[in-house]
C-alpha cells in the first residue's frame, strides 16, 4: 500500500494535471480556462510542429545507428586481451553530464572548429560544413554526437550479453566450419536479442522525451526549428509562463507517441514469442 500511494502521487497525479492542463489556457497569472481541443489544433495546424514531430521521426532512425555500433564494437572487444580497460575508457563519455557534452561538441562542431579545421586542411580548403547551423546537416550531427556519447553505454550491456552466451555455441559452430559473419548471425543476434530490445526501448524513450540537454547545449533548437524535439517545444512554450496549456499539450503528444512505441516493441516481442513456441 505505501508503495502504491508513492506511485498515485509522484506518478499518476502529476500525469493527470497534465493531460487536464492539455485541455485549458493556462499563463499562471489567471486561472485555467477550459478550451477543449483548441491547443491540439493549433499544434497540428502550427507548419512549425509538422516540423518538429518530423525532427523527431528522424532522430528515431538514429536509435539504429545508437544500437548497431556498440553491438559491432562490443563483438569485436570482447576477445581481446585488455577488452575491460577498453570498455571502460569507451564508457567515459556515458559519465559526463549531456550538458557537458554538448557544449564539448557545440565548440568542435563550430564553423571554425577543430573538426572543420582538420578538414580544410586535409582538403585544402574545399570542405568546410556548418554542421550546426545548416538545417540540412544538424539531425545528422546531433546523431553522431548522441552516438559517441551513448556508446560506452551499449558496449556495456552487450558485452554482458555475451558473456551469458555459453562458448561452445561458438565452438560448435567453428567445427561446423560457420565463418565469423555467420556466427554474429545465427549465435550473437539471437543471443543478445533481449538486450538489443532493453537498450532500443530505453534510446527510444530518451529521444522522444529526453532530448532536451543535448539540443539545448548542441543547437538551441536551430537553425530555426530545424533541431527542436518535442521535450524542447515544451520548454519553448513554458519559459515565460505564457503557454501552459499548449506545452501540456505537447507533452500529451509526446506521451501518446511513446506509448505508441512502447505498444509495437511489445506486440512484437509477443509475435516472436508465438513463432518461437511454434
Amino acid at each position: 500500500m505505501p508503495q502504491l500511494a508513492l506511485l498515485l502521487v509522484f506518478t499518476f497525479w502529476p500525469l493527470t494535471q497534465v493531460i487536464g492542463l492539455a485541455f485549458t489556457r493556462y499563463d499562471v497569472l489567471s486561472s485555467p480556462e477550459f478550451v477543449g481541443f483548441a491547443n491540439f489544433e493549433f499544434l497540428f495546424a502550427w507548419q512549425d510542429f509538422q516540423r518538429i514531430i518530423l525532427n523527431n521521426v528522424l532522430l528515431l532512425l538514429g536509435v539504429a545507428v545508437w544500437v548497431a555500433v556498440p553491438f559491432i564494437l562490443s563483438i569485436l572487444i570482447f576477445p581481446m586481451k585488455h577488452a575491460t580497460l577498453i570498455r571502460t575508457l569507451l564508457f567515459i563519455p556515458a559519465m559526463l553530464p549531456p550538458i557537458t557534452v554538448g557544449v564539448v561538441f557545440r565548440i568542435v562542431l563550430a564553423n571554425d572548429g577543430p573538426i572543420n579545421q582538420i578538414l580544410k586542411t586535409l582538403t585544402f580548403g574545399v570542405l568546410s560544413p556548418n554542421w550546426l547551423t545548416d538545417s540540412n546537416l544538424v539531425l545528422f550531427s546531433v546523431i553522431m554526437v548522441i552516438s559517441w556519447a551513448t556508446m560506452g553505454t551499449g558496449i556495456l550491456l552487450f558485452s554482458a550479453g555475451l558473456a551469458a552466451i555459453s562458448p561452445s555455441y561458438v565452438e560448435a559452430a567453428l567445427l561446423d566450419g560457420a565463418n565469423k559473419w555467420q556466427i554474429i548471425w545465427h549465435i550473437y543476434r539471437p543471443g543478445l536479442s533481449s538486450v538489443t530490445r532493453f537498450f532500443t526501448l530505453m534510446l527510444t524513450i530518451t529521444t522522444l522525451t529526453g532530448f532536451f540537454p543535448w539540443i539545448y547545449a548542441l543547437t538551441r533548437g536551430g537553425p530555426g526549428v530545424s533541431s527542436v524535439t518535442l521535450d524542447y517545444a515544451i520548454y519553448q512554450t513554458l519559459v515565460g509562463g505564457t503557454q501552459l496549456g499548449r506545452g501540456a499539450a505537447i507533452a500529451v503528444i509526446a506521451l501518446i507517441l511513446m506509448a505508441f512505441v512502447i505498444l509495437i516493441q511489445v506486440v512484437m516481442r509477443r509475435i516472436r514469442q508465438a513463432e518461437d513456441w511454434s
